[in-house]
């Protein structure tokens, strides 16, 4: 996705990303420290069968992977769900590729509305941004799901890529959800640790790309969504 310098747009991905933490950390200290037998019996009366279905099924569908994970987590474990996390993540990639050109036009949309769009990748390119756009903080799992394939960045780059990070990045959640029915201060602090590690990493990538001409205005380097969506 190119990137347009609005000082606005970046203050809200930011908003956006401190959100997320919030909420993660007051639902972390709700079930340590006033919750944590409510939530509990809440996680055991889940249906393994029907949360794993819902897992498999509702991020395509935009809904936020992120509590999911921290449900799995709290539910099976971390080394179980880290276990269903690798199938379900398998599954998602081999799914969302196909599919992205049935969700071309609102996936278009949405990045029309965030200020983004599709870039002029070439193959010294594609690895570093799909690199980036698996790691990137603030953005739907679906629009990540579904964006590689919108850009021609070729499926097996898609998958190797996005596999182990999709499996790195779950870590985090998994371990909120362990964290939330066996609370652990030294968990908390590798969340914490972890979760800067991946938005350095995440800025470094970035950065790179802008150096190798990834991210340009939109009107060099994408047809206008017409024109895309009648050659599709």
């Amino acid at each position: 996705m190119s990137s347009v310098p609005d000082p606005a747009l970046k203050r809200r991905r930011i908003k956006i990303v401190a959100a997320a933490v919030g909420i993660l950390a007051l639902f972390g200290l709700v079930a340590y420290f006033g919750g944590g037998t409510w939530w509990k019996e809440t996680v055991d009366t889940l249906s393994p069968a029907w949360l794993l279905v819902c897992f498999a099924l509702l991020p395509l569908a935009g809904f936020p992977m992120s509590l999911l994970l921290i449900a799995v987590g709290a539910r099976f474990g971390f080394w179980p769900g880290f276990g269903f996390t690798a199938v379900i993540t398998a599954f998602h990639l081999v799914t969302s590729y196909p599919l992205a050109g049935l969700v071309r036009r609102p996936v278009m949309a949405i990045l029309d509305k965030a200020g983004w769009s599709l870039p002029k990748l070439t193959p010294r390119t594609a690895w570093p941004f799909a690199t980036w756009l698996a790691l990137a903080p603030g953005v739907s799992y679906a629009i990540k799901a579904y964006t590689p394939s919108l850009a021609g960045i070729p499926f097996t780059t898609f998958f190797v890529c996005y596999f182990p990070i999709n499996m790195s990045t779950a870590v985090l959640g998994l371990l909120l959800g362990g964290a939330t029915t066996h609370f652990s201060w030294p968990i908390a602090g590798v969340v914490v640790v972890y979760a800067i590690v991946i938005l350095t990493l995440t800025k470094l990538i970035a950065a790179r790309l802008r150096e190798q001409g990834a991210f340009k205005k939109d009107a060099q380097i994408s047809p206008p969504a017409d024109e895309c969506a009648r050659t599709a």
